[in-house]
């Protein structure tokens, strides 16, 4: 991953984690101003229990989306998990990413999907800036790529659409 890229998600140290909910099979993380995405194999695990992970949504009952083992753990735990502040960020050289909070919560986005055979590469984790013009930066990490752009880049693209 590109040094601009690292340093952006070091730029979660010291970020407290003020929400967190499930979107479909979704982790989503807000860190404001950084939000995180955790589309991939996921997981929020405290000491060394697995509170949650994006695979507990296989228990959906096809009926609600709400009813699923994903959505009632981040529930059940979200007094447990909210209020943490990250202390350090770690990166794998296959781009997983884990998460430590001061609160002995830990957030894993793990690169879950090989060489894609018959699709496109998927989103395993995003880290973006959320803005309303969609200036802000934004890092996707798919299966096998990753893809950075830089604040100044958006707004850059923005001027020369112009």
């Amino acid at each position: 991953m590109e040094d601009a890229a690292v340093q952006f998600v070091n730029r979660l140290v010291g970020r407290k984690l003020l929400h967190v909910c499930c979107e479909a099979e979704i982790l989503d993380f807000d860190f404001a101003p950084l939000a995180l995405h955790a589309a991939g194999c996921s997981r929020v695990c405290k000491g060394n229990d697995i509170l949650v992970t994006t695979l507990d949504y296989q228990s959906w009952d096809l009926q609600e989306s709400t009813h699923n083992d994903e959505w009632f753990y981040i529930e059940k735990f979200r007094s447990e998990l909210i209020g943490g502040v990250v202390v350090s960020v770690g990166l794998s050289p296959c781009h997983d990413l884990r998460i430590e909070l001061d609160n002995q919560v830990i957030i894993e986005c793990l690169i879950a999907n090989g060489y894609p055979h018959y699709e496109e590469e998927q989103e395993q984790w995003v880290l973006f800036e959320p803005t309303k013009d969609y200036s802000g930066a934004f890092l996707t990490v798919y299966n096998k790529k990753v893809r950075f752009r830089a604040r100044w880049q958006a707004a850059s693209a923005e001027l020369l659409s112009s």
